[in-house]
């Protein structure tokens, strides 16, 4: 099992010392963190419908190439820990992200959930 963060837009020094701590604490890698494209068009879609935040989503999201090779050698679960779950699809995104890059099961851990 291993820890990866979502890059926060809003509270970055907060999710990666939270995601360290958490790795540190249960002995698990710090596998790296699931960030957003440099092209990536603003996220933020303030209180809409699912379809428009995942369409905003679509494409913004990138694993890196260091957390691949990290996913690849770790094998089995991964920790996803984020600040704020809103509509849960940045979670969902992210979590099929990892999937895809070796991730055999995504458990997500956020800080608070709104709506």
């Amino acid at each position: 099992m291993g820890v990866v963060s979502i890059a926060s837009h809003t509270r970055p020094q907060l999710i990666q010392s939270l995601a360290e701590r958490i790795a540190a604490i249960g002995r698990m890698p710090l596998l790296g963190t699931v960030s957003y494209h440099d092209t990536a068009v603003d996220t933020h879609v303030p209180r809409t419908n699912s379809a428009q935040r995942l369409r905003a989503l679509h494409g913004a999201l990138t694993v890196p190439p260091a957390l691949a090779a990290a996913l690849a050698e770790a094998g089995g679960p991964v920790l996803l820990v984020d600040d704020l779950a809103d509509t849960g699809w940045t979670l969902a995104v992210a979590a099929r992200l990892l999937r895809r890059a070796g991730a055999a099961e995504v458990f997500p851990l956020v800080l608070a959930v709104q709506g």
